[in-house]
């Protein structure tokens, strides 16, 4: 075992459960520090620069990231599945640098066609630093990967809320200066650059070369299943962007994405933490008994897991649905008021996505990621087809569309994980039976405080907070009332000797 890898041994004994208690405090922490960083810029950016520049910004900011997961391929993902005793990663850290600099170099000579095609010499400045921003994150990527691999989650989780905080400020004070778009992208950069600077003072391993044969053949193999699967995903929603403004022009774009980002920064703080921790305690589950009832243990940690994410979520959800107006209100003023009920019908989605957190850790831990390129080609179809279909009728039809999108896209991943990972869909419906009375408790609360005038002389963004953080408060009672197993069963499985059993066993 590498002399710098942290050691995974002792974490999977007694002290397991109170490091993973640790994780996902941690990781949550870090989440909800990145969305209220970027939430104050997306705030601020939004009232200064309107909905004409935000449009175009988030068109080239929609290029720039196709180009980036390109760039990614699936190398973090590789890099995670690695066994303890291996220096792989380090070497696949080394493959990222190289992917970065070519799609960088791409970027930058198509910058360079258009600019001789009238890119306007703002734009083309402006898509020059995003390929900096490429080269720079596809290393990051890889190397966070490899934080989690050593079983340093904490450390990643700490060093991204570390290069959030000074991405934050730098992009703030640009604004102010009077950077414009730009200051959006110096962010990025900032962030980017203090990521990798913190991110190899702590792993002190540069990327090297030598991937033997054989595993550069499973890289290739493994990659090409993530990267198809990634990239079918990412044009399904930034197709969206794009295809609006092409038909509805820029300001249309900017309302949407508007949209898309307050709910997107709710769907992060649950999904992110989720899908990250997920890695990890699949991989547990699967690796902590007798092999033959690994797929029972998977089972288990997938019911649990999609119940928490599903628990904590949903009434975040129904609250930026309920309360959309207000909220994008008192965020963002009267200009961007028409965006308010995207908001409402967009939050939604989350509640339907939340399932597909899984898809990707569950496939590649039960050795299927080669049924990523196929499903995610179906979901492709569905989605471009049906925004193809509704984008030209305005965005109002776009948000319905992708409600309905969601649906049959929830309903696809729960048959993708019966068929080919042996999850009993029927076992995880039976575990989400007790969190329905009390949402639906929870969501009739907060009804009926949106309408009764308590606070009325309050600020509104302070009123909309008391309200669901009150709702909240009755959802979480009846779910302790209702489901105490569930809460036993969190409680036992951040306990040690719990994991020296299953350990035992």
């Amino acid at each position: 075992m590498p002399t710098d890898r942290a050691p995974a041994g002792q974490g999977s004994t007694a002290n397991s459960g109170r490091k993973t208690a640790g994780d996902i405090v941690v990781t949550v922490s870090e989440r909800l520090v990145s969305q209220i960083c970027q939430l104050a810029v997306f705030v601020l950016a939004a009232r200064l620069l309107g909905p004409g520049e935000f449009g175009t910004f988030a068109i080239v900011s929609a290029c720039a990231i196709l180009l980036l997961r390109l760039a990614e391929a699936g190398w973090a993902p590789f890099i995670m599945t690695r066994p303890d005793q291996d220096n792989t990663p380090y070497q696949v850290v080394m493959v990222a640098l190289l992917s970065g600099s070519v799609f960088a170099a791409i970027g930058v000579a198509g910058t360079q066609v258009a600019k001789i095609a009238g890119l306007a010499p703002d734009l083309a400045r402006l898509s020059m630093l995003f390929c900096l921003w490429i080269a720079l994150a596809t290393v990051f990527t890889a190397q966070k990967g490899v934080l989690i691999w050593r079983n340093q989650i904490t450390t990643a989780a700490l060093i991204e809320i570390t290069s959030e905080l000074v991405g934050g400020a730098i992009t703030i004070v640009s604004l102010f200066q009077g950077a414009g778009l730009f200051a959006l992208i110096y962010g990025r950069l900032g962030y980017q650059g203090v990521a990798l600077f913190l991110s190899f003072s702590v792993t002190r391993r540069l990327p090297t070369w030598g991937i033997p044969a054989k595993v550069r053949q499973e890289l290739w193999a493994f990659s090409f299943q993530i990267l198809s699967s990634r990239m079918l995903y990412n044009v399904r929603l930034h197709f969206i962007t794009l295809t609006l403004g092409a038909f509805l022009g820029p300001v249309a774009v900017g309302y949407f994405r508007v949209a898309e980002r307050l709910v997107g920064a709710a769907f992060e703080l649950v999904a992110v933490p989720g899908q990250l921790l997920a890695w990890t305690m699949l991989r547990r589950a699967r690796d902590a008994g007798p092999s033959e009832k690994a797929a029972e243990r998977i089972q288990q940690q997938v019911a649990r897991h999609l119940k928490v994410l599903l628990a904590i979520g949903t009434p975040l959800f129904i609250w930026l649905s309920v309360m959309h107006s207000e909220i994008v209100a008192a965020l963002l003023g009267p200009e961007w008021q028409p965006a308010g009920v995207l908001v409402a019908i967009l939050a939604l989605c989350p509640v339907l996505m939340l399932p597909g957190v899984l898809t990707e850790p569950l496939l590649s831990i039960c050795g299927q990621t080669r049924r990523l390129p196929a499903f995610t080609a179906i979901i492709f179809a569905i989605s471009v087809g049906a925004t193809c279909v509704a984008a030209p009728l305005g965005v109002l039809p776009l948000a319905w569309t992708q409600l309905l999108v969601n649906s049959a896209i929830m309903v696809l991943t729960f048959r993708l994980f019966t068929r080919h990972t042996g999850i009993d869909v029927i076992h995880i419906a039976k575990s989400l039976q007790s969190i329905a009375l009390p949402l639906i408790l929870g969501s009739v609360i907060l009804l009926l405080l949106q309408r009764i005038p308590i606070g009325a002389g309050w600020p509104a963004l302070l009123r909309e907070v008391v309200v669901g953080l009150v709702s909240g408060g009755g959802y979480v009672s009846a779910l302790l009332l209702l489901d105490r197993p569930f809460w036993n069963q969190i409680a036992k499985f951040f306990r040690a000797d719990r994991v020296r059993q299953g350990t035992a066993s």
